[in-house]
């Protein structure tokens, strides 16, 4: 069997869309990445040796402008070069995982007689997977109640397809690694796989507010996304927070495993892994109302799985005070810590490949 997979401008896209590709791999498929020359996507399939193909990103405009018309003739660029790469590699089953990279490559293949699947990874779909609802031979999802958001008969719900290596727990390796102490409460910084200033600068600020004994207490690990590295790092220095600071991390893992707690945006695959974890959570969702991470915050704060919050009504203060309360209440961290629990997924890229298997053997009308 043959798969394209199509993936990639985001962590969110690209790391569940890996998580398949390896099952595939275990079952002697013969697997096709096409993902976005973003750096992000370059980076994490650097050391795969599966075929890669990398095209530009070509996102789609939220309203009518010059911009519609720069997107529209980049699609018809796409649509020539997706007929290039289906008519060269012939695969059997194309898989999507929503976002700009695969659309077109979907699209086409469909109208092509190529059987296709698409993974949607939040509660509510983007717009690429709304738009091939009515294309997709088999769409699968993180969610169990995003299936009433398709209008497709043939919708599974998987769970979010998540990296083995994401899930190895080594809590005292990476505290080595990490050079943290045992002793202190670690709390885990990250806004999402291309980070996030405002996230970056609100966190940083609202620990540095914390009296000398707390700070004492407690240590950071913050993943900031490449350009707030060095701003973000000095703060912590310039307010005597013991913190390790990092751009980006491969293997996530680690982080997880050290932290006692995380601070993060509500992506499907960061929170998918952290309730893997059992980890408790404070979910600050990217700030776009054009954004669905709100909708996976507000689905894990309603099953008391984490404590969502929204950026514009929350101050350096109010954060404060939301961290200590959670640091000094074990209690509640443990009910977060179970519900989390509760509501994993850890075999999503397994039940995925099960999805793609039964679609290759599947006739359609």
């Amino acid at each position: 069997m043959t798969v394209l997979i199509a993936s990639g401008g985001s962590g969110g896209h690209i790391f569940p869309a890996t998580a398949l590709a390896k099952e595939l791999e275990k079952a002697q498929a013969s697997v096709i990445f096409v993902a976005s020359r973003r750096h992000l996507d370059t980076e994490v399939l650097q050391n795969e040796k599966y075929k890669k193909i990398f095209l530009s990103a070509n996102p789609m405009p939220y309203r009518l402008g010059p911009g519609t018309f720069v997107f529209l003739f980049k699609l018809i660029l796409d649509m020539f070069q997706a007929g290039y790469i289906l008519a060269k590699f012939r695969p059997e089953i194309v898989v999507g995982f929503g976002g700009y990279t695969g659309g077109a490559i979907l699209l086409l293949a469909s109208l092509m007689g190529i059987k296709t699947v698409i993974h949607e990874q939040n509660l509510v779909p983007g717009r690429t997977n709304t738009f091939l609802d009515g294309f997709a031979n088999e769409i699968a999802v993180s969610f169990a109640e995003t299936k009433d958001h398709f209008e497709s008969k043939n919708v599974t719900h998987t769970g979010n397809p998540l990296r083995e290596e994401s899930l190895k727990e080594c809590r005292s390796d990476a505290i080595k690694r990490f050079n943290l102490k045992k002793d202190k409460f670690t709390i885990l910084v990250m806004g999402g796989s291309q980070g996030a200033r405002s996230l970056n600068i609100l966190a940083s600020t609202s620990l540095a507010l914390l009296s000398p004994e707390r700070k004492e207490k407690l240590q950071v690990i913050h993943i900031t996304g490449h350009r707030d590295f060095d701003k973000i790092k000095g703060v912590y220095r310039k307010n005597g927070i013991p913190a390790v600071v990092f751009g980006f991390i491969v293997n996530i893992n680690e982080a997880y495993s050290a932290c006692d707690m995380a601070i993060s945006r509500a992506g499907a695959a960061a929170i998918s892994e952290l309730a893997a974890f059992g980890k408790p959570m404070m979910l600050i969702p990217y700030p776009s109302r054009k954004n669905n991470q709100r909708f996976n915050a507000m689905f894990f704060a309603e099953n008391v799985a984490a404590i969502y919050k929204d950026e514009k009504h929350l101050t350096d203060t109010g954060l404060k005070d939301l961290i200590i309360a959670l640091m000094e209440n074990p209690d509640k961290r443990k009910i977060l810590s179970e519900n989390a629990k509760k509501l994993s997924i850890v075999d999503g890229a397994k039940r995925l490949k099960e999805v793609v298997e039964k679609c290759q053997t599947t006739k359609y009308k």
